[in-house]
C-alpha cells in the first residue's frame, strides 16, 4: 500500500503541492486529474523521488521512503516521451533495468515481457524503426520488467491519436492486472481517467479535492468546479428550473441534468419539464436536442432517443430522471 500524508511542494515560495494525503491498495488503479498547473505531475514526481515533499512523510509497503532514493523505491515511471534509448534493440532496451540479474533470468523476463505486451517480433528492431504504438509498449515492457510494485503514468499517451490511445486504455487494466502492479495515472481528460481508473482524485491549484470512484464523482460532482472538469458542459443556475424538480440539495446553487435523463424514466422516479427546442444535433447512436426551459435562458443536452425529433422552437414536456441531476455548489467550502 502506497500512503502520503500531509505532502507538500513548493517551487520559489510558490506551492505547487499543498497538504496531499491518499492511499492506495496493492493493486489499485488511481487516477489524478486537473487542470494544467494543478500539481498533478509535481505529485507524481514527489511519489516518484524526483522532487522532494518539504513537508508530509511517504510510506510504501509499510516502509518510510521519504527520503529513499528513485531508484532504491522499487516504483517505475512512464513519460510523454517515451523515453527509449535509440542505439538499442528493442531487447536491450526492456532489459535495462534488469541489469545485475544472470543473463539467462534476465533474458527469460524479456521474453515474457514480449509475450505479455504482444512484441515478440520486435525485439531485435530499434525504436526509430517502430510506430507510436509500438514504441509505447516498449517503454510500458521495460518499465514492468524490473517488477515493480506502483507504476506511475505521466499522461503517456498524449502524443498518440485518439484511436490509438483508446485502444491503449482499454487494453492496459488487464496488463497491469497480470502483471501485479499498481499505477498511478494523471492525466487532464475524465474520459482517459474513467478507463484506466477505480479510483479519481481532483486536484485543483496544489489541492487534492476530492477522491472517488469515477461512477460516485459522475452521479454526484458536488460542485460546478469538478463538474465542469469532468465535460459536463450544461451547468444551469438553480433559478433557471425553479419548481421543476422537487428535491434539490440544500444550498445548491447550480444544477446539471445528464444527456440521458429521459432514458428509461418512465421506470425511475422523475419529473416532466416542459422546454424549448433550440437546437439537435446527432450525438450517435441518437440525437441529441438542446432545450431551453426559460425564454433566453441556458440550454441543456437531452437524448431524443424516440424517434425523428421534434422541429426546432417547439415547445415540448420531456421526462427527466431524478438520479440523473446533479445538485451542485459554488465551491468546495460550499459542498462540506
Amino acid at each position: 500500500m502506497l500512503q502520503l500524508s500531509a505532502v507538500s511542494h513548493s517551487y520559489t515560495k510558490k506551492p505547487a503541492v499543498i497538504d496531499a494525503t491518499l492511499s492506495l491498495d496493492d493493486g489499485a488503479r488511481m487516477a489524478i486529474i486537473g487542470p494544467s498547473g494543478c500539481g498533478k505531475s509535481t505529485l507524481l514526481r514527489i511519489i516518484a523521488g524526483l522532487e522532494p515533499g518539504h513537508t508530509g512523510r511517504i510510506s510504501y509497503r509499510g516502509r518510510d521512503i521519504t527520503a529513499v532514493p528513485t531508484h532504491q523505491r522499487g516504483i517505475g515511471l512512464i513519460f510523454q516521451d517515451h523515453a527509449l534509448f535509440p542505439h538499442m534493440t528493442v531487447a536491450a532496451n526492456i532489459a535495462y533495468g534488469l541489469y545485475g540479474q544472470p543473463r539467462d533470468t534476465s533474458a527469460r523476463r524479456v521474453t515474457e515481457m514480449a509475450e505479455l505486451f504482444g512484441i515478440t517480433g520486435l525485439l531485435p528492431r530499434k525504436p526509430d524503426d517502430l510506430s507510436g504504438g509500438e514504441r509505447q509498449r516498449v517503454a510500458l515492457a521495460r518499465s514492468i520488467a524490473p517488477s515493480p510494485g506502483l507504476l506511475l503514468f505521466d499522461e503517456p499517451f498524449a502524443s498518440l491519436d485518439r484511436t490509438l490511445r483508446d485502444r491503449f486504455l482499454y487494453e492496459l487494466p488487464p496488463l497491469l492486472r497480470a502483471a501485479g502492479v499498481s499505477s498511478i495515472y494523471v492525466t487532464h481528460d475524465p474520459a482517459e481517467a474513467c478507463l484506466i481508473a477505480d479510483t479519481m482524485v481532483i486536484m485543483c491549484a496544489g489541492r487534492m479535492l476530492r477522491q472517488a470512484t469515477p461512477t460516485a464523482l459522475y452521479r454526484d460532482p458536488q460542485t460546478c468546479f469538478v463538474a465542469s472538469l469532468l465535460g459536463m458542459r450544461d451547468i444551469l443556475p438553480i433559478g433557471t428550473a425553479h419548481g421543476t424538480f422537487l428535491e434539490a440539495r440544500p444550498g445548491a446553487t447550480h444544477l446539471h441534468i445528464h444527456p440521458q435523463a429521459g432514458v428509461d424514466a418512465q421506470n425511475h422516479p422523475h419529473s416532466t419539464i416542459t422546454a424549448t427546442v433550440q437546437n439537435n444535433t446527432l450525438r450517435p447512436p441518437w440525437p441529441q436536442l438542446s432545450l431551453c426551459m426559460v425564454a433566453g435562458g441556458p440550454c441543456f443536452g437531452y437524448d431524443w432517443p424516440f424517434g425523428d425529433p421534434p422541429a426546432l422552437g417547439s415547445r415540448i414536456s420531456v421526462q427527466v430522471r431524478h438520479d440523473a441531476i446533479a445538485w451542485l455548489h459554488d465551491d468546495e467550502r460550499d459542498a462540506e
